[in-house]
């Protein structure tokens, strides 16, 4: 019996043979066979991979879902916090006036402590600013590190600081900065030096929001910017651009929301923005809530330091003593 298969296959040049062996049936039919179990596996691991896909991108969706509420619960929490601050310097503001009025009245009625007038009035004797006898080297360091001057090229005042209605709200609310409107894109500049210390994009509330850290307990900030030009923890210097104009958060056009704090509590910024060298005690007579005279007295001491150490360089002891030193065990050899 032959072990060989032999198939014909008719062409039109005749028929063609084709002898198969039993290796090559054995092959042809093992294929054949092998070939749904092939189909169906590869079928079922594109399946588990279209699943496992689906699965993960699920997976993702959900975390930026998270993701989204816990930066807008954050932003929220933000705005809350900024507005019980503005809160809480409203009425310390107004608990010390209360305070003030009570004791202005028992001093003209004769009921206040004798002490306390006599203290009150050598206070105010005490943080006179004499503005003549402060030098241009003390003037100039506190127009570099205590904001001054308008933040930007602004085309004019839209709501002042103090009591106003919200253009929003419309309720009644203490306005703890100035709103200065603008083009947009206009370029906004630090009013001092100082190191960014919060740079935070958002859509709601004070919008695109910039606070910089100055010296001696001031800061200033930014709200409704369009974009930032720093980082948060970067030095800046006076004039440097730091941010752009423009309409972001709760806001009816481009403007600026400009605050500037002492140790927390909202000054008027309207009073620093007019304080220039040529007007040198108006910022003194105008803002109450820093005490001038020992700020002053301190920039003063600092500026004489530098002056001294400008005209006595340090020199490093050690070295010259070692040279002594050797210079007289040479003597002695």
């Amino acid at each position: 019996m032959s072990k060989k298969i032999i198939m014909r296959i008719p062409t039109k040049d005749g028929d063609q043979q084709f002898h198969l062996g039993r290796l090559s049936i054995l092959t042809i039919c093992a294929s054949v066979i092998a070939l749904p179990a092939v189909v169906g596996g590869a079928w079922y691991l594109n399946q588990q991979q279209t699943h496992n896909q689906a699965a993960l991108n699920q997976a993702i969706a959900k975390l930026e879902s998270e993701k989204a509420e816990i930066v807008a619960l954050y932003e929220e929490q933000l705005d809350t916090n900024h507005a019980l601050s503005q809160s809480l310097t409203d009425r310390n503001n107004q608990i010390q006036l209360l305070g003030k009025r009570v004791f202005d009245v028992e001093s003209v009625l004769g009921l206040a402590d004798e002490e306390l007038v006599s203290n009150e009035n050598s206070q105010a004797l005490e943080e006179r600013i004499d503005a003549a006898a402060i030098d241009s080297a003390v003037r100039a360091t506190m127009f570099r590190l205590i904001p001054n001057d308008s933040p930007m090229t602004y085309q004019r005042i839209s709501s002042s600081y103090g009591s106003r209605i919200n253009p929003i709200s419309g309720k009644r609310h203490v306005h703890t900065g100035i709103d200065l409107t603008c083009k947009r894109g206009e370029e906004i500049l630090a009013p001092a030096d100082g190191v960014i210390e919060t740079v935070r994009p958002s859509n709601k509330g004070y919008g695109n929001y910039l606070t910089l850290r100055h010296s001696f307990g001031f800061s200033s900030s930014f709200a409704h910017l369009q974009g930032f030009n720093v980082k948060s923890g970067q030095f800046v210097s006076k004039g440097d651009v730091i941010a752009k104009c423009g309409n972001s958060g709760n806001s009816t056009g481009p403007h600026l929301h400009y605050e500037v704090r002492f140790l927390g509590r909202a000054l008027n910024p309207h009073y620093l923005m007019d304080w220039t060298p040529e007007n040198f005690n108006y910022v003194f007579e105008k803002e109450k809530k820093v005490k001038w005279g020992p700020l002053v007295q301190l920039i003063d001491n600092v500026v004489r330091l530098q002056v001294n150490l400008t005209n006595s360089p340090y020199r490093d002891t050690s070295i010259s003593t070692v040279s002594s030193e050797s210079n007289n065990n040479t003597t002695t050899n």
